[in-house]
């Protein structure tokens, strides 16, 4: 073998090598992505390979209303496409569900500290705010340069509507106040 040869071989056997490594970076693996959840997500595993298979088992997209409150709870892990230069973010909703994009409602959160690239924390969705039955893009944002996405499906019982229609005697014997 000529010494081009050998280099050439070794640069080949580094680049399958190096590949593996940064490939089991949950960083690289899940860069700009918000995972989603019921359950909270692991802080730790006891290799980089078991942490990014644990986030995937517990990734999830749909979520049910708590029928007592009329709430969602999720549980998210951001892995952030740059580190955040900041103690503040904002986590903005849009309904996409038809199409388009319209801001239904954000929320201000804080780190301890700059230079984050992930974030876990757990967030509560009112339905009041939020509606039901949409799929919503969720964005984790900072002066206005967006950090990571996901979309989501919130689902539960919308409004029941019976069809009956009470008037007032008022309205019933025709003195309504339109008419006056």
């Amino acid at each position: 073998m000529t010494a081009r040869s050998v280099l050439v071989v070794m640069a080949l056997a580094l680049m399958i090598v190096a590949r593996p490594a940064s490939a089991e970076d949950p960083g690289r693996v899940f860069s700009g992505r918000i995972m989603t959840s019921t359950k909270r997500f692991p802080q730790t595993s006891k290799s980089q390979s078991q942490f990014i298979a644990n986030v995937r088992k517990l990734q999830q997209t749909n979520f049910m209303e708590n029928k007592s409150d009329h709430t969602w709870t999720v549980y998210f892990l951001a892995f952030l496409k740059s580190p955040l230069n900041d103690v503040e973010y904002v986590i903005k909703f849009y309904d996409v569900t038809r199409g388009g994009q319209q801001l239904l409602g954000t929320m201000e959160e804080f780190n301890d500290e700059r230079g984050q690239t992930s974030i876990a924390s757990k967030m509560t969705l009112d339905k009041t705010i939020l509606g039901v039955n949409k799929e919503l893009l969720v964005t984790l944002e900072n002066k206005g340069k967006v950090y990571a996405t996901t979309r989501i499906k919130i689902l539960g019982e919308g409004e029941k509507y019976t069809g009956k229609v009470n008037f007032s005697e008022d309205d019933a014997s025709g003195n309504g106040s339109a008419a006056d």
